[in-house]
């Protein structure tokens, strides 16, 4: 298929909020599969006796083990037919028939990956440490509420949603030819017919509204959040001229207004109609709601939408004639005035909100892959599931045994701070395990990851019990810049442009299957992906291994997200003003190792100014600080090379172990500036060896 031929939203239009998201396709495209592939091994877990994403049981007849399994085989009546879950698979997005396929930004696939799966777009632990509350912050929140709609907007565009609409209808198609298959069977073996593609329209139904009910009550609930401080601000600020709003006035009112504009547009855009999908039924609409408010068209709900908040908010506000001053006349400049109409305006959008979307799913259901996991516990046929979790190596052999039970004590408490509005997690955090791994008592060398990596492909997996559900795609590792990150005083944001919460704790993920010889099958999607990434410790089990277990994304999927983070790290989903900041800080470094560059030329050929006086030799640097500093000037090195910026590159690695007071050997810098252009680099191991087995970093 031609790449033209696919829908690309990279240029498309849409609603103002979203505009900073739409703009921000153009850093990294990828190629969407609209359905996403894992959703197939859910329903098929659910025709198997699991639930449904909703919680609820099918009343629809089940499916065997067996008959399951028999999806995967040549039909019975045609031995070189394609299987039936092979027809099925193709349908989702392959070479075989891509014609459903649509171009998207990363950064609005990541978010949709997080909704199609209901993880949270946000962790309230994530919210609190970027400090997204503070006013100060207000645009960095909003960014997070906007990058919400901007994963539905796109889904509802007339061509997506067809797109989508037009896989479900030929998989269903896929199933009916199976129910004629597996009845027939079932038939002679005097059994009760099924109809998987009745459970297929089923599933899907109750998937679409836990991802949407899910991202829709996220979004209303931060906005309410962001919304109490300002309307007790609105109420409490005395201005000096009450006939006229004042500046402070002005600077509310529009944040509430951004506020109300992004509730509206959650309102009418994050939903999937099931217009046109076999098997299901649009449902009658209520006497009185507008048809328009529950169209399958996403432009008419959004005209229908605001004429309808227009008409109930003149409606309130009429209500309201005549007691609402008490006779007593109000400027402008108000506090209960504006007040008053503030809470008006949320009034009739509550009313709006009811029939445009119905009411609410009470309770709320757990998050699916939480959901899923605890169902397995529930229904294991090969005996008691004891937890899940994933293996963990320490590779860092430095610390005497009080040093190492302080790191432990710090990094365990944050690896535990997890799961503050991600419904279910109390239920399952007693199940989620780090399984330690002592690398030194297994022979694997200090910091060796490639070892570790073997170690665990050929011994750790198959050693843990059945019982033990030990994810086998990845495993963490404890490096000594882990135990820095913890430990010392020098990680954290080197500029003020670098928001809250950026600068944490973090242990390293391994990709467990990755093989350097032959990358990953779409490395312009994951550009500079080497099979490991930094995350922060307390993304481990709400982030990683949520969706890991879901399938949702692997490690290469989550590098994008970490890729423009001074340091590599992983840091949860991120917006537009966010990575913006991480740029300026990483432009002030390349600003300042340009001069260096300039000073180390001028050096070597004889011209440089001679330096001012050394000032008195400071303490040494500790053992966590030069760790880290390593790890830091290691990964800046990489990006070097990976922007084919070698004399950057060549700096860094020389800087690697210099002491406070000692300048860099100009003739090696030479020598090995000299050997690149020649096109003869160096090989990592021997800068490895060069560096010495202290150099306080994994190999990138």
């Amino acid at each position: 298929m031609a790449p033209s031929a696919l829908y690309s939203h990279i240029r498309s239009n849409g609603h103002a909020i979203t505009k900073v998201h739409r703009e921000a396709q153009d850093e990294l495209q990828i190629v969407d599969r609209l359905l996403e592939p894992q959703t197939i091994v859910h329903f098929l877990e659910c025709c198997n006796g699991a639930p449904l994403p909703n919680g609820k049981q099918s009343t629809l007849p089940q499916l065997t083990s067996e008959e399951i399994r028999s999806l995967s085989a040549n039909p019975g009546d045609d031995p070189n037919g394609e299987p039936f879950l092979q027809r099925v698979l193709k349908r989702i997005g392959s070479t075989e028939d891509g014609d459903r396929l649509c171009l998207v930004g990363k950064n609005i696939h990541s978010a949709k990956s997080r909704a199609w799966e209901g993880i949270i777009p946000l962790s309230e632990q994530r919210w609190r440490e970027k400090e997204l509350d503070h006013l100060a912050n207000f645009q960095v929140a909003c960014q997070y509420l906007s990058s919400v709609l901007a994963v539905f907007e796109y889904l509802n565009k007339a061509r997506v949603a067809q797109n989508l609409r037009d896989t479900f209808n030929l998989i269903y198609g896929h199933w009916e030819e199976y129910d004629a298959v597996l009845n027939e069977q079932r038939l002679q073996l005097d059994q009760e017919p099924v109809s998987v593609a009745k459970r297929w329209a089923e599933f899907i139904k109750a998937h679409y509204e836990v991802m949407t009910e899910r991202a829709h009550r996220w979004v209303i609930s931060h906005v309410n959040t962001l919304r109490a401080p300002l309307l007790e601000g609105l109420l409490s600020h005395r201005p000096m001229n009450e006939d006229v709003a004042d500046r402070v006035q002005w600077k509310m009112t529009d944040a509430l207004h951004v506020l109300m504009e992004i509730s509206a547009v959650a309102d009418y855009t994050i939903m999937i109609p099931m217009h046109g999908y076999k098997g299901y039924t649009v449902p009658a609409i209520d006497t009185g709601i507008p048809p328009g408010l529950r169209s399958s068209d996403y432009e008419k709900r959004h005209k229908e939408y605001h004429q309808r908040l227009k008409l109930a908010s003149r409606m309130t506000m009429f209500q309201n004639i005549g007691t609402a001053s008490r006779g007593v006349r109000e400027g402008m400049g108000s506090p209960e005035s504006l007040h008053r109409t503030a809470l008006q305006q949320i009034e009739s959008q509550n009313k709006v909100r009811r029939e445009t979307r119905g009411d609410p799913i009470e309770p709320v259901p757990r998050e699916p892959w939480i959901m899923k996991s605890l169902a397995r516990v529930e229904t294991s046929q090969n005996g008691p599931v004891g937890g899940f979790g994933l293996a963990i190596y320490r590779l860092s052999y430095k610390q005497n045994e009080a040093e190492w039970a302080e790191f432990l004590q710090k990094f365990e408490a944050h690896t535990a701070d997890w799961g503050r509005g991600q419904t279910g997690s109390n239920a399952i955090k007693p199940l989620l395990k780090l399984h330690w791994l002592d690398g030194k008592a297994v022979g694997i060398p200090e910091g060796d990851i490639d070892a570790a990596k073997k170690h665990f492909n050929d011994h750790a997996t198959p050693s843990f019990e059945d019982k033990d559900r030990i994810n086998d795609t990845a495993f963490l590792v404890i490096d000594d810049a882990c135990v820095a990150s913890y430990m010392g005083n020098s990680y954290s944001a080197a500029t003020e442009f670098i928001p809250s919460g950026d600068h944490l704790g973090f242990v390293l993920a391994v990709d467990a299957h990755y093989d350097p010889k032959e990358g990953i099958e779409r490395p312009d999607e994951s550009p500079g992906y080497h099979g490991q990434m930094r995350i922060q410790g307390n993304l481990i089990w709400g982030d990683l291994y949520a969706m890991l277990s879901s399938q949702s994304a692997l490690l290469e999927d989550l590098w994008p997200l970490a890729i423009n983070h001074p340091n590599g790290v992983y840091t949860g989903p991120t917006v537009p003003m966010q990575a913006k900041c991480w740029r300026i800080q990483n432009r002030m470094r390349l600003t300042l190792i340009q001069k260096l560059v300039e000073y180390a030329e001028a050096k070597i050929n004889g011209t440089a100014s001679p330096p001012p006086p050394a000032p008195p030799s400071g303490p040494a640097r500790s053992e966590s600080n030069a760790a880290l500093r390593a790890y830091l000037l290691r990964q800046f090195a990489r990006d070097m090379r990976r922007e084919g910026n070698l004399q950057h590159a060549v700096l860094a690695e020389e800087a690697m172990n210099l002491r406070p007071d000692e300048e860099p050997d100009w003739d090696r810098i030479q020598r090995r500036l000299d050997a690149e252009a020649e096109g003869g680099n160096e090989p990592e191991s021997n800068m490895r060896d060069r560096e010495g087995p202290d150099n306080g970093c994994a190999p990138q």
